[in-house]
């Protein structure tokens, strides 16, 4: 019932996309705890780490669960057997193996370029920055002289 879609394709746009909604996924089930950490115990401690076990902890955990299992699907891990939600998980998983194929083809900088490319940035940023300011002083002065300021 549960087999990879289009094994092997796509594999570093997949882990990518899968670590950033994992570890969107476990903040939120963090920030769900702390919402709830004021849910009543239920009297039991987990063994080996000591924490209480609560409602709040609960709900968290199964939170994150249901996110991993959205992210299996989404990234293209898992195909369930439901045709809606296969179908879903397959136009995610084919978007992210022509990501990869699309960057197989850019031509990316020499390192000479990258450098005379970022310098020019730089050196137009600075440019514009002291252009703004220079504007903004200039209506400034113009303001006050006008008593407007």
């Amino acid at each position: 019932m549960f087999t990879i879609y289009k094994k092997g394709l796509g594999v570093a746009a997949r882990v990518s996309v899968g670590v950033v909604l994992l570890l969107i996924a476990l903040f939120a089930a963090y920030s769900l705890h702390g919402a709830l950490i004021n849910l009543p115990g239920l009297g039991f401690t987990i063994p080996l780490v000591g924490i209480p076990l609560s409602w709040g902890l609960i709900w968290s955990f199964v939170f994150f669960l249901f996110c991993l299992f959205i992210i299996a699907i989404l990234v293209g891990f898992v195909e369930t057997g439901v045709g809606k939600i296969d179908n879903t998980g397959r136009g995610v998983v084919v978007f992210l193996i022509e990501t990869q194929g699309e960057l197989k083809k850019v031509s990316w900088p020499l390192k000479n370029e990258l450098i005379g490319s970022t310098i020019v940035v730089l050196i137009c940023g600075f440019v514009l920055g002291v252009y703004v300011f220079g504007v903004d002083r200039l209506v400034t002065e113009v303001m006050r002289l006008l008593n407007i300021l």
